[in-house]
């Protein structure tokens, strides 16, 4: 071999040697974005959520509960019932929401039912046992029991070990948002009444009313305390399925203040749920109406119910919901040796047999359902419908 080709084969191996050399930044980049992809993937945190319409507790549901416990009158009361049906899947979920529309002020207030409740405290084991962690109690019957019962209703729930949010005894406790820490993601929740029945405290801060400017300020500060906000708003008009411009007004503004989500009780009936999206791009879940859930109202539509569940997913500096639900329940109600008794069930696990005894059905079990069903369609984004195929036999 000449020089001449030495120098080739000089050549040809530095310009090997330099292209292995170059090429390792690129191996290591490989390396290092799929070690950051797994790291990623090990770092995201998720809390399930489901929450269910008011649970309002009227003298046709207590009387046969303390029917079913002991002596009738001698105070104790068995509400388990009422949520065997239902709380295998309310217990898929890390938080369970509950409306607690009747106000729970203690046994000494005496029990009482429409228009001024106040709920046995034997409902509190119940709900416990049916697996709800998070009691929302402001709505219109918050101040049934008066200011008293307010200050009352919280040493209650204070003694549970439950999350509870709607009523405060004090300005501090009002104007610091509620934090429920679970899984490594910080939610807030926030709750608000359009009123109390035509009451109003003496205080304040007792309960939170839907304003606008009170809101603004709780959103912020919530803001720089939580990943998510979550709002609890008690709204629309009574027994009516569309929404009304009260509650179009405040979906806008927590959709503009950067709300997450927004579950929304009062109307007795199922509402639209909907996606918001802001000039922002922020957009906010909204389920304007869960309907109720535990009660005896009359009319056979205000017994389709439903459950609101969704993710809060947080990956990184992402964070976002995931998996928006709504499963369609109906409450059962019969007559039985001592009233009225009843459960609540998903919609499609509703036996027919049942459905022929309602009280508000009439022996048509067969046209409810399918009015039902024609109803959730209706309201309900197709994607977010859990439900089975509901049986016509």
């Amino acid at each position: 071999m000449d020089i001449k080709d030495d120098k080739h084969l000089i050549i040809i191996t530095f310009l090997i040697v330099l292209g292995f050399i170059g090429s390792i930044p690129f191996i290591f980049s490989d390396f290092k974005n799929h070690s950051t992809s797994s790291s990623s993937a090990d770092n995201i945190k998720k809390v399930s959520f489901v929450g269910v319409g008011d649970n309002l507790i009227h003298d046709t549901i207590y009387k046969p509960a303390d029917y079913k416990e002991g002596i009738y009158g001698d105070g104790k009361y068995n509400f388990n019932y009422l949520y065997e049906n239902i709380k295998s899947e309310i217990n898929k979920y890390d938080l369970k929401y509950i409306n607690q529309e009747s106000i729970v002020a203690g046994d000494d207030f005496g029990i009482s039912t429409y228009p001024k409740f106040n709920t046995p405290e034997d409902i509190i084991p119940a709900l416990k046992k049916a697996g709800f962690n998070i009691i929302n109690m402001a709505n219109n019957h918050s101040l049934d029991m008066g200011e008293n019962g307010i200050i009352n209703t919280i040493k209650i729930w204070n003694n549970t070990n439950l999350y509870h949010v709607g009523l405060y005894n004090s300005e501090i406790d009002r104007n610091t948002p509620y934090i429920i820490e679970k899984n490594g993601i910080k939610i807030a929740l926030l709750s608000y009444t359009y009123g109390t029945n035509g009451m109003l405290p003496s205080k304040n801060y007792m309960v939170p009313y839907l304003n606008e400017e009170n809101i603004v300020k709780d959103v912020k500060k919530a803001k720089s305390m939580a990943d998510f906000i979550l709002v609890s708003a008690h709204w629309g008009e009574e027994n009516i399925e569309d929404i009304d411009g009260y509650q179009k007004k405040y979906s806008a503004l927590f959709n503009e203040l950067g709300v997450d989500v927004v579950l929304g009780t009062h109307a007795h009936r199922i509402q639209k749920a909907e996606w918001l999206k802001n000039k922002n791009g922020k957009k906010t879940l909204i389920y304007y109406g869960t309907g109720n859930f535990v009660h005896n109202m009359l009319t056979s539509k205000t017994y389709l119910e439903g459950m609101a569940s969704w993710t809060f997913v947080k990956n990184g500096e992402k964070k976002y919901i995931d998996n928006p639900k709504f499963t369609p329940l109906v409450f059962h109600l019969e007559r039985g040796p001592y009233g009225y008794e009843g459960s609540v069930y998903r919609l499609d696990k509703y036996p027919m047999e049942l459905a022929n005894k309602h009280i508000e059905m009439w022996g048509n079990g067969k046209y409810h359902i399918n009015m039902y069903k024609q109803t959730v369609e209706k309201l309900i984004p197709k994607e977010m419908i859990d439900m089975k195929i509901v049986q016509e036999n």
